[in-house]
């Protein structure tokens, strides 16, 4: 409990150099937001009357402040410079839809990667193995929007299946799911067919999502496996008559893994902030293209920074699930802690 207390409160001054780097990189983007606001139509009098009541005539560690406690106290991050809409609801919800994209491609990602990984160091240099390297090397190798676009050609347009960017059909009432990550609440609720409706709906995307973390942790698991599979103890075991298997999945696969689960959380982070490829091709309500399209192209300040601090804050949590997994499965971690 202890080690889970100090990992969690040093997370809290990370999150606030976060804030103020982002803060601070957002505030020196050129240009005047009271011209973006008005479209260069309204008098100055009109605009430098609009930066007084948004407050951005105040010094820059005031605003920082302001925003961060309205962050903290309220989940407001603020308004946006165009219209003046509170953008923290459609920054939480743009935000759901790429965790759940992002977690089925990483469900996918680690359960191939990690068969393929242990089969490949049972079997080293064998067709198995030379068969998991090439699948490893295509899946880092491929860009992921072409590998989209060959999806869609194949799967749609080839093979006719049935796939719409929208997270779910219409048919569907799901406004009574509290963290819309549907396909996720869909089992929790026994509620198959909003189960397989959201599957369809996923599936091509998180394909494509999938490759790199597959291919990623495929060699990390072959050379953590192989690294660990010729050491004393697996010696032992193997002469004191244990199987093969038990050998490999209880012994072996638990000591290696701490590396596994560590380049699986960096690829988590990694794919949520580089999911917006995979966004733009397939179409997808998620955070990334939300923040390119409104945002960055839009140049709208308080979504940028909304949307990269909520990636930040999901990351740094991510980080943190994966300390604590370190104690799982090490118990030498938590005695030293």
């Amino acid at each position: 409990m202890t080690y889970a207390l100090r990992r969690l409160l040093l997370t809290v001054p990370l999150l606030l150099a976060v804030s103020l780097v982002v803060f601070a990189l957002a505030s020196a983007l050129p240009g005047d937001a009271s011209v973006r606001r008005f479209d260069q139509k309204g008098t100055p009098e009109e605009r430098e009357r609009w930066k007084e009541e948004r407050g951005l005539n105040d010094a820059f560690l005031v605003r920082w402040g302001r925003y961060v406690w309205g962050v903290v106290a309220a989940g407001d991050f603020d308004k946006s410079y165009i219209d003046d809409e509170p953008v923290g609801g459609d920054l939480v919800a743009k935000l759901q839809a790429t965790l759940e994209l992002t977690l089925v491609a990483m469900l996918l990602g680690t359960f191939v990667g990690l068969l393929v990984g242990i089969l490949s160091a049972v079997f080293p240099r064998s067709p198995i193995d030379y068969l998991g390297n090439l699948i490893a090397l295509m899946g880092i190798s491929f860009p992921v929007f072409w590998l989209g676009m060959l999806l869609i050609l194949f799967a749609v347009n080839t093979l006719g299946f049935a796939y719409s960017s929208s997270r779910y059909s219409p048919d569907f009432d799901l406004s009574h799911y509290v963290t819309h990550l549907y396909l996720l609440e869909s089992l929790f609720h026994f509620d198959f067919d909003v189960f397989w409706d959201t599957s369809r709906h996923i599936l091509l995307p998180a394909l494509a999502l999938s490759t790199i973390p597959m291919a990623v942790i495929t060699r990390m698991t072959r050379s953590a496996m192989l690294e660990e599979i010729d050491r004393d103890y697996a010696r032992t075991a193997r002469a004191k008559g244990l199987s093969a298997r038990k050998v490999v999945l209880k012994h072996v696969l638990r000591n290696a893994l701490i590396p596994i689960t560590t380049i699986t959380g960096l690829q988590f982070g990694r794919l949520l902030g580089g999911a917006v490829l995979t966004e733009t091709v397939f179409n997808w309500p998620g955070l990334g293209r939300f923040v390119v399209e409104k945002g960055v192209l839009g140049r709208d300040t308080p979504i940028i920074v909304g949307g990269i601090l909520l990636s930040a804050a999901t990351f740094v949590i991510l980080n943190l699930v994966v300390d604590l997994l370190y104690a799982l499965i090490d118990p030498r971690i938590r005695r030293a802690a």
